[in-house]
């Protein structure tokens, strides 16, 4: 369901799909077959819709390829990127809404159970996607205490992004937060130790400098 959900504006292959389900394979059409009518079985049943109508739910077209059928279904990463698309070409409220709205879809990391490389990478994207639009938001909002919220979350989904974690200190301090600031940095200096790293001396300037006001 996640290859076909990323084949949204193109149709599955059989060959396509036997290469990322099951790249070590030479000839995987049996292993498909039975995929597929497995994953129609349990989409029909998700509507109530009787299972011998599997070729309606996930359609087979023009011999070419399979997708799930658009007039049945939807699925919220499809719904993430349109809202992302809007706020992109919007402005004023209508991005401001778009983006939250976009953001409150996303409520965890997407594939999460798929061990293929096609799926770490579209959950890369789509992660790194929502980061850009909190701190989008961030950017739009006035108030001090809902750009915290919008950047804290952020951060928590890109643990390493420095640039982020320094507005974070930026506004804690003007919030007069200062022992936030310290926990900021500590989070960061510990999530860049896990990967062989230490903060840029631009983060540590910053820190030192917040630090010297107390």
């Amino acid at each position: 369901m996640g290859l076909l959900a990323e084949h949204r504006s193109s149709l599955l292959t059989k060959t396509a799909a036997g290469d990322k389900l099951w790249p070590d394979v030479d000839a995987p059409n049996d292993r498909f077959a039975g995929l597929l009518k497995a994953t129609r079985a349990k989409m029909c049943e998700a509507i109530g819709m009787p299972g011998n109508y599997g070729r309606v739910v996930i359609q087979f077209v023009g011999g070419t390829g399979y997708r799930i059928n658009p007039d049945l279904y939807t699925c919220d990463v499809w719904q993430i990127r349109d809202l992302l698309i809007t706020a992109a070409r919007a402005g004023g409220p209508e991005r401001m809404a778009s983006l939250i709205a976009a953001t409150e879809f996303y409520t965890g990391s997407y594939l999460s159970t798929v061990p293929h490389f096609w799926a770490r990478q579209a959950a890369d994207a789509l992660n790194r996607s929502i980061v850009q639009a909190l701190a989008q938001l961030a950017d739009l909002e006035e108030q001090p205490e809902a750009e915290i919220g919008y950047l804290e979350r952020a951060t928590e989904l890109d643990g390493v992004a420095e640039h982020l974690y320094r507005r974070r200190m930026e506004v804690y301090a003007r919030l007069g937060r200062l022992q936030a600031v310290h926990y900021c940095y500590d989070e960061l200096r510990e999530h860049l130790r896990d990967r062989g790293r230490k903060p840029s001396p631009q983060t540590e300037q910053l820190y030192r400098r917040i630090s010297a006001c107390e």
